[in-house]
């Protein structure tokens, strides 16, 4: 069993139509719900799921509360990683923790019990999906997403991970500049040593070699866990990914 932390803070794809201005994109509604509660369906529904703790603006959760919904409203901090942390203080730190961001409905039990099993044995300290270009423009060939071409093609992240909370709680410091970075592949590639800017260019940087070296440098064991699963990666950054989503849940 694991717990799950939902990632629930500021921030909304512009721009919005008037209709669907609201203060946090996790409160956009979608069919009369917000896209928050297609989340918390998914992990309800989950089997290997336990507690869950959502981190956001205390209003709005306890409004979602109300209706029946169970979990543990954490109020948001500021930055994603003093939220990340403030999650991780209300779960069990000393067992891996699923999380998940706020922006992602299109995800269900199964495409979380999926990449659970895919973590299997359990034993690092980070899990993080990772989807190929192909498969993400053949099922959502709308949506734009960020990818950084390694040997074996052009790769982007998912936007959930598992996570030991202990270690996050201990060396969060040594995240924030790849946090920053998570979104520009460039000046990813510009901190990582001579070696393996080489391999990049000559197209010879794997996964592998990321692994590895993010390994060392943060003290942790990390694992990049390739799948198909493409719920995991159409999170609502725009209004063309919000028009996606709308169209899926709609059907």
């Amino acid at each position: 069993m694991f717990d799950a932390v939902v990632l629930a803070g500021g921030g909304k794809p512009e721009p919005l139509t008037e209709q669907e201005q609201v203060s946090n994109k996790a409160f956009i509604l979608v069919n009369g719900r917000p896209l928050l509660a297609y989340i918390l369906d998914a992990l309800q529904d989950a089997p290997s799921i336990n507690k869950i703790v959502v981190v956001g603006p205390g209003e709005e959760l306890r409004g979602l509360s109300e209706e029946g919904y169970g979990f543990e409203p954490v109020q948001e901090r500021g930055s994603m990683l003093d939220n990340l942390a403030a999650g991780f203080e209300a779960v069990d730190r000393e067992r891996l923790c699923l999380v998940v961001t706020g922006d992602i409905p299109l995800i269900n039990a199964s495409v979380i019990e999926t990449f659970l099993g895919l973590c299997d044995p359990h034993d690092h300290d980070l899990y993080y999906p990772v989807l190929d270009r192909e498969t993400c423009v053949r099922h959502f060939p709308e949506t734009e997403r960020t990818y950084v071409r390694l040997k074996e093609g052009r790769l982007t992240g998912g936007n959930v991970g598992l996570v030991n909370p202990a270690w996050y709680l201990e060396n969060r410091a040594r995240l924030e500049m790849f946090i920053s970075y998570r979104k520009k592949p460039v000046k990813m590639i510009r901190i990582l040593p001579l070696g393996l800017v080489l391999k990049f260019i000559f197209k010879q940087l794997s996964v592998r070699d990321l692994e590895l070296y993010l390994s060392r440098l943060l003290k942790f064991r990390a694992k990049a866990v390739p799948c198909s699963l493409v719920e995991l990666g159409l999170d609502v950054d725009k209004i063309s990914d919000l028009a996606v989503v709308k169209e899926v849940l709609k059907g």
